[in-house]
């Protein structure tokens, strides 16, 4: 059985955040890709998260950085997916 090694994440609020808070409890290594200046739907992602900065401010780039190094990706949500979700799965399949 493979063990976590890393959750990678876009810092986005939410989900995203939630699972880089998860990473940083447990002493899980974690990263992952965000926009020019840190942003998020909520304002700049705090630094305490290790996310590497782009030169780009279009989230699809994010995500589709983020979906290229990993092995893997889990979408959480309520019912049929939409915006970023929805890109997320098109972007893993």
């Amino acid at each position: 059985m493979k063990m976590l090694k890393k959750i990678i994440s876009g810092g986005q609020t939410g989900a995203d955040q939630a699972a880089l808070d998860v990473a940083i409890k447990f002493n899980i290594d974690h990263g992952g890709w965000i926009t020019s200046g840190r942003r998020t739907e909520h304002g700049t992602l705090p630094v305490k998260y290790k996310l590497k900065e782009m030169d780009t401010t279009y989230y699809s780039e994010r995500t589709k950085k983020n979906i290229m190094d990993s092995d893997g990706t889990i979408i959480i949500s309520r019912g049929k997916l939409t915006g970023g979700s929805r890109l997320t799965h098109t972007y893993a399949e």
